[in-house]
């Protein structure tokens, strides 16, 4: 009978154990640190798109803005407006001044409100336009009017119809008027704005004496407007970039445009009188002089020179934004990035601690203000 041995079977020793829990540990190190590097790529990525798409898309919808300002205004009687009487009722309700007109000099096509340089300051943009792109021909009133007179003797009649809100210019004394007419007698010369009805843009005697509305002499021209566009920009608190819409005279709208916008910085391109060419980039502020406008003023500008700040959602763990230096190393902003060569406009980012813990993009264009251009 044969007989059978038994061989000697042994287990995995312990050694042979801790060394495939080591391995396997390394392994998953390395599965763990390889997945944590793509998916902060990833975020990063996703985080740097979003302020690039955001971005363009503020500048964009600033740019196509600015570039149609003063549409329908191109006519320089407009920006000898300092003070612009206006009134608009529908229904029971009415509004005066409308807030479209509102303010010293209210058909400026563009008008920078200067934020400062202090910390996380921003600029504000009012641009305005108006509905009726081609205008008309201005017509001079022949006859000085009473104070209370809806009926107006004029030049020529021609390019103007019922219902066409028109503004009248004392370039003499910088008031002016918004009315609505409502009968035109090409035959007589004449152009009527009578009051009643709704909506409409022409008061009652009483409301215009009562608040001191003027007359306007022989010699004083009138100018067809249409509907004025008025449009608001600014940063607001939630680093969007708003839009209030006063095209509406009784509503107001608000509109965020773009997230993730940090700031917006913009600057007068001036030129010498009686040139069209650009001599001179200048902040809105008292201390250039350009806080304050005048028709002469005005007039001067013929683009704006834009910045477009805005930031990734995602903060970094350490430092990944510096302050901006030249190429020799020379700190030029040391508060935040740098847009255009010369010192202005300064972009401070120092009101947020962390500010350098978030990557930005910055985007600059200049615009030209093509109807003021004409309009000279």
């Amino acid at each position: 009978m044969k007989k059978f041995t038994a061989s000697n079977q042994n287990g995995v020793s312990l050694i042979e154990t801790m060394v495939g829990l080591v391995l396997g540990i390394l392994v998953t190190l390395v599965i763990t640190q390889v997945w944590g590097l793509f998916e902060s790529q990833k975020q990063r990525s996703i985080s740097s798109t979003s302020a690039q798409s955001s971005g363009l898309l503020a500048m964009t919808e600033l740019e196509q803005d600015i570039r149609s300002a003063g549409a329908g205004l191109n006519n320089s009687l407009a920006f000898s407006c300092a003070n612009v009487y206006s009134y608009f009722q529908n229904g029971n309700v009415s509004v005066s001044p409308i807030p479209a007109y509102a303010g010293a000099l209210g058909l400026i096509p563009v008008q920078i409100t200067d934020g400062g340089s202090g910390a996380n300051s921003s600029d504000t943009l009012i641009v305005k336009r108006g509905a009726d792109f081609l205008g008309s021909i201005a017509t001079t009133i022949t006859t000085t009017m009473p104070s209370s007179s809806s009926e107006l003797n004029v030049s020529s009649t021609a390019g103007f119809f019922v219902d066409d809100v028109v503004v009248a210019v004392d370039s003499s004394s910088g008031v002016c008027t918004v009315m609505k007419l409502t009968q035109v007698q090409a035959s007589a010369s004449k152009l009527q704005h009578n009051p009643g009805g709704t909506p409409s843009n022409n008061p009652s005697n009483s409301f215009q004496n009562t608040n001191g509305w003027p007359a306007y002499p022989s010699g004083a021209q009138l100018f067809k407007v249409g509907e004025l566009l008025s449009h608001v920009y600014a940063v607001n608190i939630k680093n969007e970039l708003s839009l209030v819409d006063y095209t509406d005279a009784l509503v107001a709208t608000t509109s965020a445009l773009a997230p993730d916008i940090v700031t917006i910085k913009a600057q007068y391109g001036v030129a010498n009188t009686g040139s069209q060419n650009v001599s001179a980039w200048v902040k809105a502020d008292a201390a250039s002089g350009w806080n304050v406008l005048n028709a002469d003023k005005v007039m001067r500008i013929k683009a704006i020179r834009l910045v477009v700040v805005s930031r990734s959602t995602k903060k970094e763990a350490t430092n990944v934004s510096f302050p901006c230096t030249n190429s020799t190393g020379t700190v030029l902003n040391a508060n935040g990035p740098c847009a255009w060569s010369d010192s202005e406009p300064l972009i401070n980012l120092s009101g947020s601690t962390d500010w350098q813990q978030y990557r930005y993009r910055v985007y600059q264009t200049i615009i030209p203000i093509r109807n003021i251009i004409w309009a000279s």
